[in-house]
């Protein structure tokens, strides 16, 4: 039976890309009195979600990602001489104001805290995602938000969890449950500490549990105590 639930944050819990699209467009906004597109949006989010990849596979650092990832961008809006740091710094203090929650969080969370012990897991930047975890509604109900700029590693990394255990001091790894949309970071991390997985969206996957979006899981660990306790 699941003790402790450890929430991936952003378009598990928080709608990211949303959250990444008003960010973006105010940020161009204030800067150059430009009105980007859907297309040039999704350009960036392209570049972004590569970069969060490479991070992943330790190819690069997070000062490294932030550089890389504007100056993809500002490329290929045909804007090179623009300060790629200037831009990601005023891009990065409009994300941290900036919170878009999925819906049925708040619920998922205030129903689930009843029974579990809830964990937020998340490979964001320190000020930003306490920041923008401060102004959710449902920060009440977690009891720990774990931030990979402050651990020292990023998910999938194993390491990741030893903060985790550090909290909890329960070494028994069938009482924890991973729950993600990402599939190279939340899914493998899980994988990769030995830990049941659930992910959240409609991709084929091999993870222990799918759901479509976050407010189904309580209706899916209702079903798994039940069947606990028949079986």
């Amino acid at each position: 039976m699941y003790r402790y639930l450890l929430l991936d944050f952003d378009n598990t819990l928080v709608d990211f890309n949303e959250t990444e699209r008003r960010a973006l467009r105010k940020t161009f906004s204030d800067l150059f009195g430009r009105e980007l597109s859907d297309e040039e949006v999704a350009a960036y989010h392209r570049f972004n979600d590569e970069c969060w990849k490479m991070l992943e596979r330790k190819e690069i650092d997070k000062p490294m990602l932030q550089r890389l990832r504007f100056g993809r961008f500002l490329e290929f809006l045909s804007m090179p001489d623009a300060d790629v740091m200037g831009v990601n710094n005023t891009y990065m203090e409009n994300l941290s104001k900036t919170v878009v929650e999925c819906d049925g969080s708040y619920d998922t969370c205030r129903i689930l805290s009843k029974n579990y012990r809830l964990f937020v897991i998340t490979n964001g930047t320190t000020y930003i995602q306490k920041a923008r975890f401060a102004g959710a509604s449902f920060s009440p109900f977690i009891e720990e938000l774990f931030i990979s700029d402050e651990i020292g590693v990023n998910k999938p990394a194993p390491e990741y969890f030893d903060a985790i255990l550090s909290k909890t001091g329960d070494p028994d790894r069938s009482r924890y449950l991973v729950v993600g949309d990402s599939l190279t970071s939340d899914i493998l991390f899980g994988k990769n500490i030995g830990v049941d997985t659930c992910f959240v969206g409609t991709a084929w996957n091999d993870a222990t549990y799918q759901i479509g979006e976050i407010g189904k899981l309580p209706e899916l660990l209702n079903a798994i105590s039940d069947s606990s306790k028949n079986g």
